[in-house]
């Protein structure tokens, strides 16, 4: 797989008997990795996944048998894990956020219905959702595997590659205009909300 704009790159790679095929995306321990470095293609992948994971237990969601609690553990240990799998690397921006929050609600709306309200029925409002499933939301979720990987790296020896990828600076001039939401500038904004310093 090239990366970057050099279109010269487009043939296949020759190392001397073996010929590699150029390719523009492939998997690689359960997580896509694409030319362009778009983590679209990672959150679409996911979702898809863990969607097909609900559907597999659906018929589990819906039984009247299971209780609510047997259901909300059924999703945090057979669909979450499936749907946030890979985040601590994500670069997650607001349109992604919002995706894995209505995937999420839409699986505890299928677990805790609706609620009878004097004498109405109504469909429960977010914040009840996640007070009855006592968990985080998603998007909280995702941050928090982030910070916790964060917290990892850097805790590192000063000769480890994950260390020295993070804190290396890339060469090379920048394109103009704003650039691309970094891994790094989510972990900074996420220290910064909770206060902390010299992380």
């Amino acid at each position: 797989m090239y990366s970057g704009k050099d279109i010269t790159l487009h043939q296949d790679l020759a190392i001397g008997n073996y010929v590699f095929k150029r390719v523009d995306n492939f998997k690689y321990l359960g997580t896509m990795v694409n030319k362009m470095n778009n983590g679209s293609v990672e959150v679409n992948t996911q979702l898809t996944m863990a969607n097909r994971a609900y559907c597999g237990l659906q018929n589990h969601v819906k039984s009247r048998v299971i209780s609510r609690n047997t259901k909300t553990l059924l999703y945090k240990t057979l669909i979450r894990p499936v749907l946030t799998y890979g985040a601590e690397a994500w670069v997650l921006s607001k349109q992604y956020e919002h995706r894995l929050s209505i995937f999420e609600r839409k699986i505890l709306r299928r677990i805790y219905a609706q609620v009878m309200d004097w004498g109405r029925w109504r469909i429960r409002a977010n914040q009840e959702l996640y007070q009855l499933c006592g968990e985080n939301d998603i998007a909280k979720f995702c941050k928090l595997s982030r910070l916790r990987w964060a917290g990892h790296v850097i805790r590192q020896d000063d000769d480890d590659l994950s260390r020295r990828v993070l804190l290396s600076e890339p060469g090379g001039k920048r394109p103009r205009g704003r650039h691309r939401l970094r891994w790094e500038d989510g972990v900074e904004e996420d220290v910064a909300r909770l206060g902390c310093r010299n992380w």
